[in-house]
């Protein structure tokens, strides 16, 4: 049997299998509806880098309580550590776990950092930089469990009591419901890092009761409890 030239096959198919119904152009097809439509962008997370498991870096300023002088440094905070080089000597002058930190106190251009039983460290932006002291507040809250300090002024009942009670560490024991120091925002669990701009750090038990006793006027800065109510530790 002979083969087929195409031109025999165009012309077989053009005589029996063309027809003459009109097709419907102005319907759409699924599949090129799909195809057409536009991706949504999607927006960058913003400060998606104070996120970052590795350490990020800035440059402040220490205050050398000790020395009564300040240090340039660079801090680095990691997801597991807080960190200060001497920038001259490349030394480092102090370190930490993200979990010990239990709050800080933010100013401006300043920021103190409380760790442990209320230890803390003064730092300041080296380059008047108040954005890098808010990167630095925010990068503190994704990495530890601590929380912003609450400064209060407490008030004396009738008898010259404060209206609650305090143990060795300077968390707050039991508080006199509804009295004084309830209503100005003071909780069990709560822990006073500073008492009349005194360190409890550095105070001890009797110190530390001493000056709420005796003190004219008691300002007090402390870190809030957990939300479960169990202190900062």
């Amino acid at each position: 049997m002979a083969t087929r030239t195409r031109q025999e096959y165009l012309k077989d198919l053009a005589e029996n299998f063309v027809t003459t119904a009109t097709v419907d152009t102005s319907a759409k097809f699924s599949f090129i509806t799909l195809g057409a439509k536009k991706k949504e962008k999607v927006k960058p997370r913003k400060d998606a880098h104070l996120f970052s498991v590795g350490a990020i870096m800035w440059h402040v300023v220490v205050r050398d309580f000790g020395q009564s002088s300040d240090i340039d440094c660079l801090l680095g905070i990691s997801n597991e550590f807080i960190m200060l080089i001497e920038k001259d000597s490349k030394n480092v002058v102090f370190n930490c776990s993200c979990r010990d930190v239990i709050g800080w106190t933010s100013g401006l251009m300043s920021i103190k950092v409380f760790y442990e039983r209320g230890e803390c460290i003064l730092l300041s932006s080296g380059d008047n930089c108040a954005e890098d002291v808010r990167e630095i507040v925010q990068r503190l809250g994704i990495v530890t469990r601590g929380c912003e300090t609450v400064e209060m002024t407490l008030r004396r009942n009738g008898l010259g009591q404060l209206g609650f009670h305090v143990n060795f560490e300077g968390i707050v024991a039991d508080v006199e419901p509804f009295g004084f120091a309830w209503k100005a925002g003071l909780r069990q669990g709560s822990r006073l890092v500073e008492i009349c701009k005194v360190a409890v750090a550095t105070l001890t038990h009797e110190q530390m009761i001493d000056l709420l006793r005796t003190s004219v006027t008691v300002k007090v800065v402390i870190i809030q409890p957990h939300d479960d109510g169990s202190p900062r530790r």
